[in-house]
């Protein structure tokens, strides 16, 4: 657990510093908008439940750390969460967000004998299939949950990105219950003028880079002792 936690201490400073050197963060919807993509969210709630999920760069560069955490559980449910390939629409249906990101078709080609193996999830598993390799979410006590789990396949860019799609936490009968659009983050001075950036980002966004970098770094300092 320590080492985990160093990890994630390592990926926290590292964002701070470069978000206070640099400038603002700037949110952009797709995987192509930029190439300096330093962290993502999604924060979900929907039937009494509230979850957040971050994105970093897993410390050894393979891979995303996702911290994750939701209260409003029923201790006695489990939850399965999937990265979904739509984006929410705008009425806010998480039916809409189809099915789950499979870009390389490997549960097409698995058929109705499709089984996400947790031991060899790059060949076996739905890239958004979360749940099937991470496992479900299963509260405490409580009604809350928090981990952290490296992940060695999820990417920012490229083939394997998670930006331009969505997560969705499901209740045990696969209903869904609460889903939202994952968000990235560049740093302003590697952002430029894409014409992909979001038109809509607000003052805050801009003028607090800082608090903004720091919040998501001490949100994920925050996870790590809670484990």
């Amino acid at each position: 657990m320590l080492k985990n936690i160093l990890s994630l201490i390592a990926i926290a400073a590292t964002v701070v510093s470069a978000t206070t050197d640099i400038g603002s963060l700037v949110k952009v919807a797709r995987a192509d908008a930029a190439s300096e993509v330093v962290m993502a969210d999604a924060n979900l709630s929907g039937h009494g439940i509230t979850a957040s999920f971050k994105f970093l760069p897993a410390a050894d560069d393979t891979g995303l750390q996702i911290i994750i955490s939701a209260s409003g559980l029923n201790q006695t449910t489990k939850y399965p969460f999937h990265i979904h390939t739509n984006v929410v629409p705008s009425d806010g249906n998480c039916t809409g967000t189809g099915g789950h990101l499979d870009p390389f078709g490997i549960k097409a080609a698995a058929g109705a004998n499709y089984k996400c193996d947790s031991t060899k999830p790059q060949s076996t598993c739905e890239l958004g299939d979360l749940a099937g390799y991470l496992g479900n979410m299963t509260a405490s006590a409580n009604g809350d949950y928090a981990a952290n789990y490296p992940d060695s396949i999820l990417t920012f860019t490229g083939g394997n990105a998670i930006l331009g799609h969505s997560i969705v936490i499901h209740g045990p009968d696969n209903a869904r219950l609460a889903c939202a659009n994952i968000t990235g983050y560049v740093l302003s001075g590697s952002a430029g003028n894409s014409k992909d950036q979001e038109e809509e980002e607000d003052n805050s966004t801009h003028s607090g880079a800082s608090s903004v970098s720091i919040a998501g770094a001490l949100a994920v300092l925050a996870a790590a002792i809670a484990l």
